[in-house]
């Protein structure tokens, strides 16, 4: 991939995330992070190909915005299908724009992934879900959702909250799935900012941090 490939698939990517939102571009790069870093452990024998795990870091979620508006249904399928008809667009390689394909279509659950880079990025963007940009996403939704502190907290406790955009992702927090060992060391880092913020925040709640 030369870097005018390169940046044309950065400017496809920014462009499908901005109709998403102000906070669509910063996860694509936090996920892009966090793929870089658990693939320095995660190579193993069956190697692994950076550039195919980037590039899929990139245009995981050039279909979240469908999905948001009703017109998707599964992100992670449909995006599969635009990231591969875009990547051929500008001659991308094409074994590698399948690799990026498959790794987008399961990081939404859909199927088993079924090679390292699908698994690092599965991992990757379920971890940032977790921890304290976790928490701060669930109190993003909680905002754009009209939902106060109160009602989060007291879905945090419930164990089945009635369903909502805000409590889908408080489950995200609660329960995780990951494949690497990696993305579960940083995940029970994660896990432990996540009961510590709020056990706080229910006794501040109750006034009884006194």
């Amino acid at each position: 991939m030369n870097s005018e490939q390169l940046n044309t698939i950065k400017k496809y990517a920014k462009e499908q995330m901005v109709k998403l939102g102000l906070h669509g571009w910063p996860h694509i790069k936090r996920v892009e992070r966090l793929c870089v870093l658990i693939s320095k452990y995660e190579a193993g024998d069956e190697g692994l190909d950076l550039e195919v795990l980037r590039l899929a870091a990139l245009l995981h979620d050039v279909a979240k915005h469908l999905e948001k508006k009703g017109d998707s249904g599964d992100h992670g399928d449909d995006g599969a299908v635009m990231a591969q008809n875009f990547l051929r667009s500008i001659g991308f390689d094409e074994a590698k724009a399948s690799l990026v394909s498959h790794a987008i279509r399961v990081h939404t659950h859909g199927e088993e992934p079924l090679s390292v880079e699908a698994r690092i990025l599965h991992d990757a963007d379920f971890l940032d879900k977790q921890g304290a940009v976790g928490i701060a996403s669930v109190f993003i939704k909680a905002c754009l959702t009209d939902k106060t502190i109160e009602e989060v907290a007291e879905m945090y406790a419930s164990e089945n909250p009635k369903p909502s955009y805000v409590a889908k992702h408080i489950r995200w927090l609660k329960k995780q799935q990951f494949y690497t060992e990696t993305a579960k060391r940083i995940a029970g880092k994660r896990d432990g900012i996540v009961h510590a913020f709020f056990e706080a925040l229910k006794n501040e709640l109750d006034v009884e941090d006194f």
